[in-house]
């Protein structure tokens, strides 16, 4: 049996990124984290984790990790029915345009409800289930429908994507062009080296390879803007892209094609209160926010 403590100092010193901000956090000396990580490591046979800046988890230390936030999670769950205990941890993974349009609508009720703190791990949602995988959070939104071992997976509904210029971008690319030669060669936005959306909507469209110029703005206030400056064509979710096409600022690009992008919601296998609550918040607000069947 692995100690709960070593465990325990073993998500600090992951989480905190080091060993004394791990002490801070633990109110213990650097010295007390070190010797717990050095048993914990002669128990388990190998190392767990990477001395690095910040201090990163092992592949073996991943699997150890996994097991100190379980154990935390329901900790933390007895320990709130026998009184006031320490705010519930809570890391969920979702993608940027969720976080925008429709997640913090999920969480709102949570939090006015139980004494959590939660920790968002914004990615691109092709890949916030690796961090579900790696133990990293307990819950994820992502476009992976296989649940990770371990996990309990559900189809939430799609967000609807459209393509939008500036009517100037449209002008100087697009206008008269077939959009086989336009789309591929016109600048456009991407949000990070991740987004695919962009170069998916051009071979839905076209067939074609997206071989344009690409601006990264890792940010979705940023991204927005930048298309309305007319850095380049992107990807709207689609009530803003109505919205803003109808109100002229913006011009709809390959008529009444979109890109759906199916969504699922992925946690750990654990029955808590907080979690069940949180799935089923999680669950209704998708409904109303994402296209349904």
């Amino acid at each position: 049996m692995y100690d709960r403590e070593r465990l325990a100092t073993l998500s600090a010193v992951v989480e905190e990124g080091g060993f004394e901000p791990a002490a801070a956090r633990l109110h213990v000396t650097p010295s007390a984290v070190s010797q717990r990580i050095k048993a914990l490591e002669q128990q388990a046979g190998r190392v767990l984790v990477r001395r690095t800046r910040p201090c990163t988890a092992t592949d073996a230390g991943t699997a150890l990790l996994r097991l100190a936030r379980q154990i935390a999670v329901l900790e933390g769950e007895v320990a709130r029915t026998f009184g006031p205990a320490t705010p519930a941890h809570l890391p969920i993974a979702v993608n940027a345009d969720s976080v925008t349009h429709w997640f913090l609508d999920a969480l709102a009720p949570l939090v006015a409800e139980h004494d959590v703190r939660l920790d968002l791990h914004v990615d691109d949602e092709g890949h916030t289930a690796d961090l579900l995988r790696d133990g990293t959070v307990v819950g994820a939104v992502t476009t992976a429908p296989e649940p990770v071992q371990g996990c309990a997976a559900e189809p939430l509904g799609a967000m609807r994507y459209r393509a939008v210029a500036t009517p100037e971008v449209v002008a100087r690319w697009f206008d008269g062009r077939d959009p086989a030669l336009a789309f591929p060669a016109a600048p456009r936005v991407d949000f990070g080296p991740k987004d695919r959306l962009q170069t998916r909507f051009v071979e839905m469209v076209t067939d074609r390879p997206c071989t344009g110029p690409a601006h990264r703005v890792p940010a979705a206030d940023g991204y927005h803007a930048a298309v309305r400056a007319g850095l380049g064509w992107g990807m709207f979710t689609d009530v803003p892209a109505r919205r803003e096409t109808a109100a002229g600022q913006l011009v709809l690009l390959g008529g009444e094609r979109y890109l759906d992008v199916p969504l699922y919601w992925q946690h750990w296998r654990l029955r808590t209160t907080v979690l069940d609550e949180l799935t089923a918040s999680v669950r209704r607000v998708a409904a109303r926010a994402l296209q349904q069947d």
